[in-house]
Order: C-alpha cells, then sequence, then structure tokens
C-alpha cells in the first residue's frame, strides 16, 4: 500500500525523498514560501513573465499567490506524512505597498518584478524582532489549521541546524555573510514555538550536522550529507508508521 508525503520546506526535505522506499508518494512540494507569506494575502503587484525553470516558476507563483494552505487542503484526505522544515526562511519576507507579505526569494528578486512595484517596499530580515513578531502568528495560524484538517499527529518537523563545517573539518560557507550560530539559536526557537503548539519537532544529531562540499546544488551551510538525508528519510517513515 503506497504512503502519501506532502513537503513544505526546502530541498533539505526535498532531497531525502529519493531515499524513501518506493511505496512513498509525493503528493505536492511547496518550497520559498516563508510562513509569513504563506499567511499573507496574495497581491496582485508582482505580475512578469514566465521563468524558465518550472520549479522556480511554480515556486514564485505559489508565493505570490499564497497558496500553501490551498495545496494542503486539496490533497488533507490523502496525506500520510506533512514533512515541514524552515530552511527557506533564511531568506525573509519583504513587504509590499498594498500591505502583503512576499518571500524575498532569488527566484523574486531576479525576475525584477520587485523593481516594478509603485510605492516603497520593506526587506524584513530573520532575526529581527519584526520578523519574530510576523512568523510567530503566522507559524501559529498554520499550525492550527493543519490540527484542524486532522494533520497533527502526520506532521513531523524537521530541525536541521545549519553546519558550521564540512565533513573534512574545514568552515562551511555562509549564506548572506549570516553568522550560523545566530541563525541556528533563531531557527531552534522558531521550532521550540511550533513544539509548544503540540506539533512532533525532530532535531537533526549533532554529528549529523556537516555540509557536503559535493553536493548537487553546491556548497551552502544548509546542503548536507548522505547521512542527515538518510536520518530525514527514516523520521519521515517513522512518522507515517506512527500514524497509520
Amino acid at each position: 500500500m503506497h504512503k502519501n508525503l506532502m513537503i513544505y520546506g526546502s530541498c533539505v526535505s526535498r532531497d531525502a525523498f529519493p531515499l524513501l522506499d518506493p511505496e512513498f508518494k509525493l503528493l505536492s512540494y511547496v518550497a520559498r514560501q516563508s510562513m509569513i507569506s504563506a499567511m499573507s494575502k496574495p497581491t496582485d503587484l508582482l505580475q512578469g513573465d514566465t521563468l524558465s525553470s518550472a520549479f522556480q516558476d511554480r515556486s514564485l507563483a505559489g508565493d505570490i499567490r499564497s497558496n500553501l494552505l490551498q495545496l494542503v487542503r486539496r490533497f488533507a484526505a490523502d496525506i500520510d506524512v506533512l514533512a515541514i522544515d524552515l530552511t527557506d526562511e533564511r531568506l525573509g519576507v519583504v513587504r509590499l505597498p498594498d500591505g502583503t507579505h512576499v518571500t524575498r526569494s532569488h527566484e523574486l528578486v531576479s525576475s525584477g518584478r520587485l523593481k516594478a512595484v509603485h510605492g516603497r517596499t520593506q526587506d524584513i530580515r530573520i532575526m529581527t524582532e519584526r520578523h519574530w513578531t510576523l512568523w510567530e502568528a503566522a507559524a501559529t495560524r498554520i499550525l492550527g489549521a493543519l490540527s484542524q484538517m486532522g494533520l497533527r499527529e502526520k506532521t513531523v518537523i524537521l530541525n536541521t541546524p545549519w553546519a558550521e563545517t564540512t565533513q573534512a573539518g574545514d568552515p562551511a560557507p555562509p549564506f548572506w555573510n549570516m553568522d550560523t550560530a545566530e541563525v541556528n539559536a533563531y531557527l531552534n526557537e522558531c521550532c521550540a514555538h511550533m513544539r509548544s503548539l503540540g506539533f512532533k519537532v525532530v532535531d537533526l544529531p549533532a554529528e549529523l550536522r556537516y555540509a557536503a562540499v559535493d553536493h548537487k546544488w553546491g556548497a551552502a551551510p544548509y546542503h548536507f550529507g548522505d547521512s542527515a538525508m538518510a536520518w530525514i528519510a527514516a523520521e519521515i517513515r517513522e512518522t507515517a508508521a506512527a500514524a497509520a
């Protein structure tokens, strides 16, 4: 009997999918969509051409439409496991003149759509008080919706602190010159909030937190090695078994 997985997060979760047993089917993958953006109203201020990458275009369009909960509701009856990671929260959000928020993704910035917006935009970076206020409220609403849909026991939240070193012991490359220890402390607080709402949060073991120098998407503190991917796959399997 097959099991249906939905992923809301980043490549950290998505890259573990091929390690799952063949009976696992990927229903949907929502990426590049901060929880703040997911709980924002859709905006009409970011019209533009289709991106060349289908995945990037789908992610950007979904973020602009704030379509996370719409997709979860569509698949809720079929979901066996919902895997969540917070890696894309690193991007922060942009507040638009209409009061909405969108994720400050590479896709958005490189598309040039922000430059065409009339009026003032505001970058809200991760690890700021403003970001925390918006994020905490958004996370509470999202997890409340998941509970109402009967998905709490089927959800696993992956706390994957960024790597400070590679497996060889060299310093892991930074992201946007962010201090990795500070990012990890912030994301730990985010995960603690989600845990306080009654959701299962699992922590990547310290010995698996190293950056893979040969990762297919390039070197980054959140691009982990095969052992971390195997751990994520095992946590997804365990959640499916417990919820069955």
